[in-house]
């Protein structure tokens, strides 16, 4: 390869292996002063295509690049961040960063420089997604477009696939490179007289498994038996929650740093909801249902995932919480070599998979007396990051159970509600399912749970 194959010509879709060591190979010619450079290099290319009131409004497609260019002169450490690929743009990125170490004090190398965990690729490239573009999009859009426009409502969809390679460029031992495809379908369809909504959405790294049908279906039903909704009293109410629904509220467990031991076990001041006492974090205790365990994996292939992550950190096969017991919270190497004893990392990205039970929509809502059927929900913000408590509102389909059986649409609610309360009084769980959760595949079961906190009536559908 040469400067001419890369930096004067048109490029493929997305950057390759070899056009990501030949980036870094050339910006460590610019470097001065010794130390090491490293790249972290996200390359993408992402289709869309959105309609909306039955009618395309938008198609797209984009390319771009993500470098970011490390210098590490005396342990002394500084990055800078460019989305150009060309010679001038490295050779200033190399030179600005070596300007910054002099800000930066100087320290032992960091152990992570020249480290890399083994590992296994999982399959996440399918030809399916990455053949899907403009004009097959288009055609999607028509045919999924019709089912609503002939039931005489409005639907509003969005398709978009992608391609992505993305790799660590290291100086000293391996540098990873790993190519993966995503794909997401999600609609809405409304009624423009009536009072009522239905949703329904899936991703996956496969467009093929991806039945745009059946979505469309769910949400056109969803939309129909929701329509003149009734308003209800809040209070705490049995609810049966989707999967979607139960994703949308198991999630907030893993975002946002709340996962990391480091927080948790901190000296000076723990903090998080998996924090015990100064010093020590609640691994090894029961905080859910023994009935729940949730794992972590970038090779089930039901919930698949690139098998690293930014930094280069291997993502491993792991049980965050087993039968109810909080079993690990997630590390970077340092903190294990220097606190645990491991030689590795353990990092999170948000993924999971939950497990479920033998139970099932149906029976769920024949087993309650007085209840509330739940599609999805909509978290505004978290209260409370030491409980997880949050709030949001219901969305696309709410529906009230009586006597065992759904009896009518109810105007949306707002709630107050933390996962870890609501997995402490589960009832019932039915076999988990891929749900919509693009960026960070997830698969979790439907529920049913008491004394789940509505507090107050929404007007807006």
């Amino acid at each position: 390869m040469t400067q001419d194959d890369l930096f004067n010509k048109p490029a493929d879709r997305f950057l390759s292996k070899e056009e990501c060591a030949f980036i870094a190979s050339e910006a460590r010619k610019f470097a001065n002063g010794g130390g090491i450079t490293a790249l972290r290099i996200e390359s993408k290319w992402m289709g869309n295509i959105r309609w909306a009131r039955n009618n395309i409004i938008s198609s797209g497609d984009v390319r771009s690049n993500v470098l970011r260019v490390g210098r590490g002169i005396n342990g002394a450490a500084a990055n800078v961040t460019i989305n150009e690929v060309s010679l001038r743009a490295l050779e200033r990125a190399v030179h600005r960063a070596e300007r910054l170490t002099n800000l930066r004090p100087e320290a032992p190398a960091d152990i992570m420089d020249s480290y890399m965990a083994p590992y296994e690729e999982p399959k996440i490239w399918f030809d399916s997604t990455y053949v899907l573009l403009a004009e097959a999009r288009a055609d999607l859009a028509h045919d999924l477009m019709q089912p609503a426009a002939k039931a005489g409502v409005l639907s509003a969809g969005y398709i978009q696939v992608s391609g992505t390679g993305l790799s660590r460029q290291r100086e000293v031992g391996a540098s990873p490179y790993t190519r993966f495809t995503e794909a997401q379908f999600s609609v809405t369809v409304r009624d423009p007289k009536n009072y009522g909504s239905g949703w329904a959405g899936i991703d996956w790294n496969d467009w093929n498994r991806i039945d745009g049908k059946q979505i469309v279906e769910t949400a056109l039903d969803k939309c129909l038996r929701s329509r003149n909704p009734v308003a209800i009293e809040p209070g705490r109410y049995m609810v049966v929650l989707e999967p979607q629904a139960t994703h949308d509220l198991v999630s907030g467990m893993f975002g946002g740093g709340i996962l990391e031991r480091k927080i948790a076990e901190d000296t000076q001041v723990p903090s998080g909801p998996y924090a015990l006492r100064r010093g020590y974090s609640k691994i090894g205790l029961r905080i859910v249902d023994p009935r729940i365990t949730i794992r972590f994996n970038p090779l089930d292939p039901n919930c698949s995932f690139p098998p690293f992550d930014q930094f280069g950190e291997v993502y491993r096969e792991t049980k965050w919480i087993e039968n109810g017991i909080l079993k690990e919270l997630a590390y970077n190497r340092r903190y294990g070599v220097e606190k645990l004893g491991r030689d590795y990392a353990l990092p999170s990205q948000g993924s999971y998979s939950m497990s479920g039970g033998d139970s099932t929509i149906e029976t769920m809502i024949s087993n309650t007396e007085r209840g509330l059927l739940v599609t999805r929900l909509m978290i505004e913000r978290v209260i409370s990051s030491q409980q997880l408590l949050a709030t949001g509102v219901t969305r696309d389909g709410l529906w009230l159970i009586e006597k065992g059986k759904v009896s009518q649409a109810v105007k949306n609610l707002r709630f107050t509600e933390s996962p870890l309360f609501v997995l402490n009084n589960l009832l019932e769980m039915g076999k988990p399912e891929r749900v919509f959760s693009p960026g960070t595949p997830a698969v979790a079961p439907p529920i049913r749970a008491q004394d789940f906190s509505f507090t107050a009536t929404v007007d807006a559908i």
